[in-house]
Parts: structure tokens; sequence; C-alpha cells
């Protein structure tokens, strides 16, 4: 069946058509929407309240058919959530959101998360066929886009088969893109799997204060087995991030398996604490991962951070290769590429990083370097065949002599200005 909904309409109508449309988000919530119907709000309006989808208790096996929620008419629909939140969907797949506007009141107004998709079912159920295309978020407290899985006994409950596509979430607080599954680092399997997030931006998704956790990342992904982040933007994330234990990213992954991270730009990210604030990130416990062909500049942190804490999963076998830094570390004490490690299950190990080009100018709020791979717990690191050039006064490397990382044909030099340096590439 199409429902169809317009400022116009009367939720005693029958919705099934243009001419019998109904009026209300609540019409809408209060249908059985079965796999293949769908809904389509009039464009150039506005509908207050939260769209729900509610538990219908399926399995976690694919259905043929999505429920499709869009737009009809010439340019979007907006659904205006205030203080809540925009989207829901509980334990379902197969759902479809394209060409849509989600609003809320405001970081400081709204106190939820723009589209939420929450899988709490048992026994590592997967729920498939999540698309969300030429969809924008913004307004909303927490994530832009939040998938999350919250299984009431703790297994690989999540999603697979995801698709964000065209799509930008903007001025949030804790996230532009997120996904996260239940944290079991002990155990083997993630929560998600099969992600692609293409052609997204993900700006201005400033940070909670107080949180007590990292907050204001564009895109960041969590207990994930394959993914690929490519042709995103990231920008002028994470300044009101205070937590000192660690800070925002604009693209990184963490507890994770085979991501791609690939021709993506992420630049100006910021951090309001003594950590992050960077461009890209592969962080505790990622495993065969590569990221390459992107652009990170001008990011208070590092351009791009390998990283391991304590209680992840091991990190290794991961790729860094044919990327670009210019004048990242603008803030506290980071490396074009910086490698960070407690040590925690082997620390930073089998790792790769080439052909990579790194420009590092001297910065006034921050001692940033080329490479910093002064940690401990690196271990079997290879560094080759890269470029690093500094205007002179900021360092070329910092831990070269470590014993855990070999480096081997890369070039050094300095530069009078960084326009004569892209010029060159």
């Amino acid at each position: 069946m199409d429902y169809y909904v317009s400022s116009l309409g009367d939720d005693s109508n029958t919705g099934l058509s243009e001419t019998q449309p109904w009026r209300s988000i609540n019409r809408v919530n209060a249908a059985q929407l079965f796999s293949g119907d769908s809904v389509w709000f009039k464009t150039d309006q506005t509908f207050v309240g939260t769209l729900c989808l509610a538990d219908v208790r399926q399995s976690s096996r694919h259905t043929p058919l999505a429920v499709t929620i869009g737009s009809y008419g010439s340019g979007r629909a907006t659904i205006g959530a205030r203080s809540g939140t925009g989207f829901i969907a509980k334990n379902r797949g197969g759902v479809h959101l394209v060409n849509l506007n989600f609003v809320g009141a405001g970081v400081l107004k709204n106190n939820a998360s723009g589209i939420l998709f929450i899988n709490t079912l048992p026994k590592s159920a997967k729920l498939e066929d999540i698309r969300i295309h030429q969809v924008d978020v913004s307004g909303f407290k927490h994530s832009g886009i939040s998938l999350v899985a919250q299984p009431t006994d703790m297994s690989w409950s999540g999603f697979r088969d995801v698709k964000i596509t065209n799509t930008t979430s903007h001025d949030n607080g804790d996230a532009g893109i997120s996904c996260i599954g239940a944290w079991n680092p002990d155990q083997k399997g993630y929560a998600h799997a099969d992600f692609y997030i293409g052609n997204c931006s993900a700006y201005r998704n400033a940070g909670i204060p107080g949180k007590g956790s990292h907050s204001g990342n564009g895109i960041v992904l969590a207990q994930v087995d394959g993914a690929i982040i490519e042709h995103c933007r990231a920008y002028e994330n994470g300044s009101l991030n205070d937590y000192e234990g660690g800070g925002p990213v604009g693209i990184w992954a963490w507890d994770a398996n085979r991501v791609v991270i690939q021709f993506n730009e992420s630049h100006h990210n910021r951090t309001g604490s003594s950590k992050d604030g960077g461009g890209f990130d592969l962080d505790g416990g990622v495993t065969n991962s590569v990221v390459q062909y992107n652009y990170s500049h001008d990011n208070d942190g590092a351009g791009y951070l390998l990283a391991q804490f304590d209680g992840a999963r091991p990190f290794y076998r991961n790729v860094l290769r044919y990327n670009l830094s210019l004048n990242d570390g603008r803030r506290n004490r980071y490396g074009g590429i910086h490698l960070w490690s407690t040590g925690a299950n082997g620390g930073i190990t089998d790792t790769t990083i080439y052909a990579n080009s790194i420009y590092t100018a001297q910065s006034v709020d921050g001692n940033p370097a080329g490479v910093d791979c002064t940690s401990d717990g690196i271990r079997n690191i290879r560094i080759y065949n890269n470029r690093f050039q500094t205007d002179g006064k900021a360092a070329f490397v910092r831990g070269k002599t470590n014993r855990g990382a070999m480096f081997k044909d890369n070039t050094f030099g300095q530069t009078a200005g960084f326009q004569d340096a892209l010029s060159a590439i």
C-alpha cells in the first residue's frame, strides 16, 4: 500500500491517494505498516512529531520488500521533531528513508537522536536492509543518525546490509553518523556487518560538554565487521568536547574488522580538550582495515591516528597508504601520522604505512610533527616510501628510534610555502 500525508489532509481519510491524504504523524504511527508499504509526505511541508515503526518481532532474515518513507512532489518534506527523536525503528529491518529532512529544536533544547535504529533482540539477531538516502538531519542533541544494538543477552545482535548515501548530518551534538553494539572484547564476533557510507557530509557536530566520554564526532563506526566509508566529508566537528580521556575525530572506526576508509576529506575538526580533534582514526581493536586516498587538513589533532587503548581487542594487519595530510596537529602534540598505544593486547602490531604525503608547519597552539611514534606498545610497524615536508620548524619524525617501527626509503624536505607543496602533488 502507498499512503500519503499532507498538511491539508484529514486523518479520517483513507490515506491511499494524493486526493485522500492523512494529515499527521500520529496517524502514520497508528497504522500497521507491512513489508512493501510506503508512506509519502508532501514536499515543502513540515510535520511535527516522532515517526515510529513499532517492534514487530520479525526474524533476522532478509525481508523481500522494505517499508519506504519519503516525500512526494518536487522537493523534500520535513519531520519537525522538536525536543524528541525524528524517526525511531525498534527491532525492525527492511526500512528505507529517502528524500526527507529531520530537524530537531537544537542541541540545547533537543534530548534525542535524529534517526535511531535500535535492536534489542537476543541470540545474535541481525536485522537487514536499512537504507538512508538523500536525507538531511540537524538540530539533535545526540547523533544525527544512530544505529544501536542493545541485545538483552549481550549477544552479537545488530544490523547488517546498511547503506547511508548522499546524506548530510550537521549541527548535532554527539555525532553526525554513528553505530555501536554490545561491548564484548573477550568474545569473537561483531554486532554489525556490511555497512556502506558514501557521499555523505558530517559537519558542525560540536560535542556534548560534560558527557563523560568523547563527543563531537563526524562519522564513527564500532562493533562492525565489513564497512566502507568513501567520498564523504567531515569538518568543523568536536569543538565542545571537554573530555580529557579522549576526543572526537572526523571519520573513524574502533573495535571493528575489515573497514575501508577511502577518498574522503576531513578538515578543521576541533577538540575542546587536550585530546584528538583529528581527521581520520583506526582505534582500539581494529583489524584487517585500510585507510587510503584521503585528504586531511587543518585539524586540531592527528591527520591519521592509529591507537590502541586498554581493554580493547588486538590491533593488527592494518594499512595506511596514499593519503595526504596538510597542516594537521594544530593543537596539542600530534603528528600528521600519529601512533599511540598503551601496549594493551600486544599494542599496535603488523601495520604498514606507505606512500603517504605529509606536510607540517609549526603551530602557535600545538607541537606538530610529520609522524609521531614515540608511544610504547608499537611492534612490527613498517613506515616506508612516505614523503615528509615541514616548514623547517616543525619536527619531521618523533620516535624514529622506536624499535617497534621500521623506517625505510622515506623522503624528507623543507618547503617555504604549502601552496608550492600542493602544486607539486
